[in-house]
């Protein structure tokens, strides 16, 4: 899964997974445990413990046989300690099916300040204005390009039988 923060990855994932017989492997998940077992006093501890998830994330990932990653993916242009790295990604044995989440960056932002999630996340932190202006910084930047991609209109409810089957689909064609 991959598109803008907050543009709905989680949400869809947890919605594919169980049609799909695949687990979600969510790289947030192995972050908040980090942050259940040491004290976030800052950015800098919150950005340790993010780069030690993603270790742990793809770890999960690669000894997984298959499933749904979700994450703020690294992209080019990005500082090297923000995201999620991807180099790992086409190394993964099985073929990957890149399911795009997209969303206006007004949405995304509204949806940012409205979530709630762990407090180690830092979220309270993030003003309105510099919410938006960082999803829109996002956006900007060229899509995690890798494997099949099918675009999702996350703005709305996404017709799910109809996503599944073009996930199926992906699968089946000619690497």
């Amino acid at each position: 899964m991959s598109g803008v923060p907050c543009s709905g990855k989680t949400t869809l994932a947890r919605r594919l997974a169980p049609a799909l017989g695949l687990p979600v492997i969510d790289k947030d998940e192995f972050l908040e445990r980090l942050f259940e077992s040491q004290t976030v006093v800052g950015v800098h501890t919150r950005g340790k413990l993010s780069r030690e998830s993603d270790q742990s994330f793809e770890s999960a990932a690669k000894q997984s046989n298959g499933g749904i990653l979700v994450s703020h993916w690294r992209l080019r242009g990005m500082s090297e300690h923000s995201g999620t790295p991807t180099h790992w990604l086409a190394g993964l044995p099985d073929r990957i099916v890149n399911v795009r989440c997209v969303c206006p960056v007004d949405l995304a932002a509204e949806r940012f300040l409205n979530r709630k999630r762990h407090p180690g996340h830092l979220d309270q932190l993030v003003p309105p204005d510099r919410a938006l202006s960082s999803i829109l910084d996002y956006a900007r930047l060229e899509p995690l390009e890798i494997g099949r991609v099918i675009k999702v209109d996350t703005s709305r409810e996404p017709g799910i039988e109809r996503l599944i089957a073009d996930i199926e689909a992906a699968f089946l064609l000619p690497a």
